[in-house]
């Protein structure tokens, strides 16, 4: 059994900057109470006798300061009231530490723990525990072993590369002169500690892989030579192979000089003047005989939720698509679609094929070789998440594009109608009839009063939803055709065994109206 000194711990080193604006609202309470209870240690300061000010009577003078005094909170007695009570603990630790002896037994501060207590903004205290010394002699034989100085370097706190890149990106964007004082030194990766750890937790072996690549640059695609194609010879191979919705001629495949260009490949178009990565779903010929292409955007991880985190090899399938002519690709670009088997038994697995596949992207990329992007996922951000790429619909090149569908869906949802019998309505996509109930706001009903959230988890002034039932519909003669601005419903509303009286919302169940 051995002893672990503080020696042993390797030291973390901080840099210490000056607050960015953002930290302005969680920072600037803080100054604000502490300069309002130096306010109140000088206003009892200055009485002849400090028992004679209570609390309200603190509260009162508080409310007839100047409003360019910094410790100025309001005029309203029962705001400021309601301000010393919520910051008590800033204002307590104050008075705790003042020399005065009568400063600190003030009614003030007495009211002012009395408050708290009825608003529940106490805090447990731990009482310290006194250590008497020990007079016996140690028996420990590495008591008098002196410290063991560590031979391992001095390690900065969290100079992972991901952490290093985003604090740097940071400084250099919101902080340019902190920046400009000296670059974070530089890493040097530990080999055998991070196989170590690797075997040590595979978990963190996978969150690692993760998170260790990334980029800060625009498009990795940029950097390589691009090859216009606005003056090529393009021409289709083939017969056309069906129509798209519109009745343009859908082809397979296309020749650019001498080059074959298929659906289902990704290629590198420049729009408005930025590259960007599309996946060709199907190619087709329009009225004037444009040779076109219809494409999926591919997302470089950077510009997702994932930010720095994201692997600079790895692309994200969209639902952003758009019609592009065939002369407008800059080149081609090798996108490997990946199908990875989804579950615990197939995680190592995955993880060594993440492995090796890093290796490969580092080799080439010391060789100076195009980059070879992947893709695995698609990424949706109005539903918030990444989900399977649908393999079974993509790049079929049959003129049918599943994005596209899914913007006609969403198209709909914005279609309101009323029917001619006004028996029902169509609203975001949802058919309303007669008799039907709906969730409709508490607050249509009564007036929306101040939401927060306060200690223990009480909510104040959140409501559910009423559940009401649609009783008739009522559209404005003198317009034709309907819309939601001239369209109204009468409903009947069912009440909540809360909006009855506590004693229900006590005894009721949770489902009764």
């Amino acid at each position: 059994m051995t002893t672990r000194t503080h020696s042993d711990f390797i030291p973390f080193r901080y840099r210490l900057g000056k607050p960015a604006k953002q930290y302005v609202p969680w920072y600037d309470p803080v100054l604000k109470t502490a300069r309002l209870g130096i306010a109140i240690i000088t206003l009892l300061k200055e009485q002849s006798r400090i028992s004679r000010l209570s609390f309200g009577d603190v509260i009162k003078k508080v409310c007839e300061f100047d409003q360019k005094d910094g410790s100025y909170i309001s005029s309203d007695p029962l705001a400021v009231e309601r301000y010393v009570v919520v910051h008590g603990q800033i204002i307590l630790q104050l008075f705790a530490n003042f020399p005065d002896d009568m400063i600190r037994k003030s009614p003030f501060l007495t009211g002012l723990m009395n408050k708290m207590e009825e608003r529940h903004h106490t805090k447990w205290l731990v009482k310290k525990k006194k250590i008497s010394p020990r007079s016996e002699t140690n028996l420990n034989p590495t008591a008098a072993v002196g410290p063991i100085v560590s031979k391992r370097k001095a390690m900065q706190a969290t100079t992972t590369k991901l952490i290093n890149r985003i604090w740097g990106e940071y400084y250099s964007n919101h902080l340019p002169e902190d920046s400009k004082e000296g670059p974070v030194s530089d890493l040097k990766e530990e080999d055998e500690l991070e196989e170590h750890e690797e075997n040590e937790d595979q978990d963190n072996e996978e969150e690692e892989q993760i998170l260790l690549e990334g980029t800060s640059k625009k498009h990795a695609g940029s950097k390589q030579t691009k090859t216009s194609l606005g003056n090529a010879e393009i021409r289709w191979k083939g017969k056309p192979e069906g129509k798209t919705s519109s009745g343009y001629p859908v082809y397979k495949q296309a020749i650019i000089n001498g080059e074959f260009f298929s659906s289902g490949i990704s290629v590198l178009v420049e729009v408005d003047d930025f590259p960007d990565i599309y996946f060709v779903e199907y190619m087709f010929e329009s009225k004037n005989g444009r040779k076109m292409f219809h494409g999926r955007m591919m997302q470089h991880g950077c510009h997702t939720v994932i930010g720095n985190a994201a692997n600079e090899t790895e692309v994200f399938l969209t639902n952003e698509c758009r019609d592009l002519g065939l002369q407008d690709v800059k080149q081609t670009v090798v996108v490997n679609i990946k199908r990875r088997p989804w579950g615990h038994q197939y995680r190592k697995d995955n993880i060594i094929a993440d492995r090796v596949d890093r290796a490969r992207a580092e080799e080439r990329k010391k060789k100076g070789l195009p980059t070879e992007y992947y893709c695995k996922s698609l990424y949706w951000p109005e539903r918030g998440a990444f989900f399977s790429l649908p393999f079974d619909t993509l790049g079929q090149g049959s003129g049918i594009c599943s994005s596209c569908k899914i913007h006609e869906v969403e198209k709909e949802k914005d279609i309101f109608n009323v029917n001619s019998s006004k028996s029902g309505f169509l609203f975001r996509g949802t058919e309303y009839s007669l008799n039907d109930y709906v969730y409709v706001s508490p607050f249509e009903f009564e007036e929306k009063i101040e939401q927060g959230t306060h200690k223990s988890g009480r909510n104040v002034g959140l409501k559910a939803y009423a559940v009401c039932q649609v009783l008739e519909i009522v559209v404005k003669m003198e317009i034709k055709h309907s819309d939601v601005k001239s369209t109204q419903v009468k409903i009947r509303r069912f009440f909540r065994p809360e909006d009855v009286s506590n004693e229900k919302a006590y005894c009721s169940d949770i489902q009764e109206v």
